[in-house]
C-alpha cells in the first residue's frame, strides 16, 4: 500500500539546492532540536531526521556529490547544535562584560565543531550509497533498503565520536527526545542512551525509505521498533509504582536549591550575604530531623575550607540543633602544592565535614572532578594560551586540574555513592568508573551542579533530563541539587519524586530511595553497541555495492 504524500512537496524539499537549500537544511535541523527537552515533540525530529537522509539521498546528482553531503550534513548539524545549545552564550554574559564580546565567535566555533561530526557522515553516506534514489518510483528495492541502515550507523558513529572524542560531548544525543521516567526511556535500563540514539536513527532512517519508495512496510517496521520498547517500559514502570518505593533507613537528606543569580557570585561585596542566606535555608524548620545536608557547585566561590570565618560559622550552626550534627556537603576549590611544582594545582572538589561531638569538624577525602568542562574550568592549549592573558570563565584562577582517580569520599551514614559535579552526569557509563575505595557498586548517585549560568533557558531542562537518564541505566536513585537549575530526587527508573523548579528559593528533605538490582546496562554496551553499528554500516555499504 502506498503512503498517500504529497511527491510533489517532497521532491521540492529533497532538491532544492544553492543557497536556499542550506538553509531549508538549517532549518530542518533547527527544528529537529523541538525533540528535545522542554518540548518534547520527539516525532518532529525523527521526520527531520528522514527528511535529512532524502536530501543526502539527492545530492548524488550533484557535480561533487561527496562535498555536497558534507555540507549538507553540516548544515543540518549546525542548525541542531545552534539551537540546542545557544543558551552556552549566556555564560560569557554572566561572567561579565569584558567577555561578552567573545560570546557569539565561542558559541558559533563551538556548534559548528560538533557539525563537523555530522558533515563527515553525510560525505560518507553520500560516498557509500553510490547512486541517488528516484523520487518517481513507488519500489521499495534492496539498495533502498539498504540505504537505512547504512545512514542509521554512519550518524550513530558521528554522534558516538561526538560524545567521546576531545573529552567528548555527549548533550542532546538523539535518544535523549524521550523524557526520562516514561515508558520507552526505561529501555536504557539494558542498552543505555546510546542505543536509544541508535533506535532513533534506525526508525528515522526507516521513515525516509517510506517516504522515498511511498510504501508503508518500512515506517511500519519502525513504528513496530518503538511499540515494543513503548510496551517494555509500561510494564516496567506499572510492576514498579511510585508508592511502592523503598528507602534507605535512617536517612534525610536537606537539599539546598538557592535562586541567586551568577553574576552576583562575582561580586566580593556580596558574599557575605550569599553565605548568610544558605546558611539560612540550611538551618530552617526541620533541622533537627535532616541527617544530611547538601549545597549545589557555586554555592560559594574560592577556598571554601581554607575560609576560617564561614567554617567558624557553620561549625556553630551545625552544632546547634537538639540531637546529632548534620554531615555537611558540598563542593569547594581546593589547592595542592607538589614538591616539584612552585604554583600550586586547582581542583573542583567535593567533600562532606561532619561535626562530631566535643570534637572539631573532621573532613573526609576530597572527590575531584574529572571530567573538567572546557573554557569554562580550563583553557585548551594549558598554560602556553593562559600566558595571553586568556581566562576560565568559572573563575578567575588559572585553569583547573582534572583529578586523577574515580574514588570518592566515604560519607558517615550514607550508602556508598558516585559523585559527579556538575556535566559529568552527562557521560553514560560514568558511574562505575566512580566507584568508592571499597570498589563496592555504587548505591546512588550525588549531582552537585550549577546551573545558574544558564538562566531560564533549555539548558537546565536538557541537563536534568540526562541525569534521569542515568538513573535509569544504573538503576540507583539520583539527589542533585543545583544552583540556578532544577534540583530533587530521581529515584531508580527516572521519576522525579521530588523537585524544586528555575527561579525557586528553598529547601527540600527528601528520602534515598534504595537501588535496584543491577540493571543488564554497562557502560560496555556502549563499546557493544559501536562495534554493532559499526559492522552494519559496513554490511550495509556492502549490501548497497552488491545490489548495483
Amino acid at each position: 500500500m502506498a503512503i498517500p504524500i504529497s511527491q510533489s512537496l517532497v521532491k521540492r524539499l529533497a532538491n532544492l539546492s544553492g543557497f536556499r537549500g542550506a538553509l531549508l537544511t538549517f532549518c530542518l535541523g533547527s527544528l529537529a532540536v523541538l525533540g528535545h527537552a522542554p518540548f518534547y515533540i520527539w516525532p518532529l525530529t525523527i521526520l527531520m531526521l528522514a527528511f535529512l537522509m532524502i536530501r543526502l539521498d539527492r545530492v548524488r546528482g550533484s557535480a561533487k556529490p561527496v562535498k555536497a553531503g558534507f555540507w549538507t550534513g553540516f548544515n543540518f548539524g549546525f542548525g541542531y547544535f545552534l539551537f540546542g545549545l545557544y543558551w552556552v552564550g549566556s555564560a560569557f554574559i554572566a561572567r561579565g562584560p569584558e567577555f561578552i564580546p567573545v560570546m557569539p565567535f565561542a558559541v558559533f566555533a563551538f556548534c559548528a565543531g560538533f557539525a563537523l561530526f555530522w558533515a563527515v557522515a553525510g560525505a560518507l553516506y553520500v560516498k557509500f550509497s553510490q547512486r541517488s534514489i528516484s523520487l518517481s518510483t513507488t519500489s521499495l528495492s534492496t539498495k533502498s533498503l539498504w540505504r537505512a541502515p547504512l545512514f542509521a550507523g554512519l550518524l550513530f558513529l558521528a554522534e558516538f565520536a561526538r560524545g567521546h572524542l576531545i573529552g567528548g560531548f555527549p548533550w542532546n544525543l538523539p535518544g535523549y527526545i524521550f523524557p526520562a521516567g516514561k515508558p520507552i526511556s526505561q529501555a536504557a535500563s539494558i542498552i543505555g542512551i546510546y542505543g536509544l540514539s541508535a533506535l532513533v536513527l534506525i526508525v528515522a532512517s526507516l521513515l525516509a525509505v517510506s517516504i522515498s519508495a511511498k510504501k508503508y512496510l518500512p515506517l511500519v517496521l519502525g513504528l513496530a521498533v518503538l511499540g515494543g520498547i513503548f510496551g517494555f517500559g509500561h510494564q516496567r514502570l506499572h510492576a514498579a509504582p511510585v508508592q511502592n518505593t523503598q528507602y534507605v533507613d535512617g536517612v534525610t537528606l536537606r537539599i539546598i536549591h538557592a535562586n541567586i543569580h551568577q553574576r552576583d557570585k562575582f561580586d566580593p561585596s556580596k558574599y557575605v550575604e550569599i553565605a548568610n542566606h544558605y546558611l539560612r535555608l540550611s538551618m530552617s524548620a526541620g533541622f533537627d530531623d535532616v541527617t544530611h545536608i547538601i549545597w549545589p557547585e557555586g554555592a560559594l566561590p574560592g577556598l571554601l575550607l581554607e575560609d576560617t570565618g564561614f567554617m567558624s560559622a557553620l561549625d556553630q550552626l551545625m552544632r546547634s540543633g537538639t540531637g546529632d550534627a548534620p554531615v555537611f556537603i558540598t563542593q569547594t576549590l581546593r589547592a595542592e602544592t607538589r614538591p616539584t611544582q612552585t604554583e600550586p594545582d586547582y581542583f573542583n572538589a567535593a567533600v562532606a565535614i561532619s561535626f562530631p561531638a566535643n570534637e572539631p569538624w573532621q573532613a573526609s577525602s576530597f572527590y575531584d572532578k574529572q571530567r573538567l568542562v572546557p573554557f569554562g574550568e580550563f583553557i585548551p592549549g594549558g598554560k602556553w594560551v593562559e600566558k595571553l592573558g586568556l581566562k576560565s570563565l568559572s573563575t578567575a584562577l588559572r585553569g583547573m586540574t582534572a583529578g586523577q582517580s574515580g574514588s570518592v569520599p566515604t560519607i558517615k551514614g550514607l550508602p556508598p555513592v558516585s559523585i559527579q559535579i556538575c556535566y559529568e552526569i552527562i557521560f553514560p557509563g560514568f558511574t562505575p568508573a566512580s566507584l568508592t575505595p571499597s570498589g563496592k557498586r555504587p548505591e546512588w548517585i550525588l549531582n552537585l551542579s550549577n546551573d545558574s549560568w544558564y538562566g531560564n533557558s533549555s539548558g537546565p531542562r536538557q541537563h536534568v533530563n540526562q541525569a534521569r537518564y542515568r538513573a535509569i541505566e544504573q538503576g540507583v536513585a539520583v539527589a542533585r541539587t543545583t544552583a540556578g537549575g532544577i534540583s530533587g530526587i530521581i529515584d531508580p527508573y527516572g521519576r522525579q519524586l521530588r523537585r524544586k523548579n528555575l527561579g525557586e528559593d528553598g529547601i527540600l528533605d527528601v528520602r534515598l530511595p534504595r537501588p535496584l538490582e543491577k540493571t543488564l546496562y554497562s557502560k560496555h554496551v556502549n563499546f557493544i553497541l559501536l562495534l554493532l553499528m559499526l559492522s552494519i554500516s559496513v554490511l550495509s555499504y556492502l549490501g548497497i555495492k552488491r545490489s548495483y
